[in-house]
């Protein structure tokens, strides 16, 4: 590391366990974000502010009214694309992160998953999956809702997901589960077998872990795929 990122990420490379490998580690990451609606403004300038080297953001729709929540998009971003608008605001916060939308084809390191639906949620889990890449995916429920993280080879996320959550629409609050799932993320990135799979539930502020469970039968089960450099 230069002398110009060990002063940006100074009080970082602070932190008990982490240190000059993990935040190179981070620089070299390329992180595919599945979804940048209110949900996932806070993990966004998480990850931007934490130094990941290059951050794909993954969503063909538009900024709605609902996406105002101060974190990311203003007023004046409604009706705008959400990767540009995104952009606008990511762009400034640091300088040694390219923020680009997600090419087609692109092969990430790491992904991270804020759906709009259980489908696409599933698909984007899969996929990462079968890259043999670390994946958090987000279950947003009001305030709360839980997250599944995996590591390559862990339990996969069809086999943890919510099959009964009430799924009521996000609120402003959900910042915390962003953030949270964007920090899980980054662990796995900088010190790679630092945390197993787990699911992380978020109820009125308090988050409990748990590690997850094989399905029998699931396609999981099988030898991981190579992780991606």
């Amino acid at each position: 590391m230069n002398d110009e990122r060990l002063e940006r990420y100074a009080r970082q490379l602070l932190v008990p366990g982490f240190g000059e490998a993990a935040q190179e580690r981070l620089g070299r990451a390329r992180v595919r974000v599945v979804g940048a609606d209110a949900v996932a403004s806070a993990g966004l300038v998480y990850l931007v502010q934490a130094g990941v080297g290059r951050l794909w953001i993954e969503d063909p729709e538009d900024v709605s009214p609902g996406d105002v929540t101060g974190w990311l998009f203003a007023p004046s971003a409604v009706g705008t694309p959400r990767v540009e608008a995104a952009r606008a605001v990511l762009a400034p916060l640091s300088r040694f992160v390219s923020i680009e939308p997600y090419p087609t084809g692109g092969v990430p390191s790491a992904t991270l998953v804020f759906a709009s639906s259980a489908p696409q949620a599933l698909a984007s889990a899969e996929a990462a999956r079968r890259a043999g890449i670390p994946h958090v995916v987000v279950e947003p429920d009001a305030e709360g809702g839980a997250l599944v993280v995996v590591p390559p080879g862990a339990p996969c996320y069809a086999c943890a997901r919510s099959t009964t959550g009430v799924g009521r629409p996000a609120q402003p609050g959900i910042a915390a589960l962003s953030a949270l799932a964007a920090e899980e993320l980054v662990l796995m990135i900088s010190n790679p077998g630092s945390i197993p799979g787990r699911r992380i539930d978020l109820v009125r502020g308090v988050a409990t872990a748990r590690p997850t469970s094989r399905l029998a039968g699931c396609a999981c089960g099988g030898a991981p795929a190579a992780s991606a450099s």
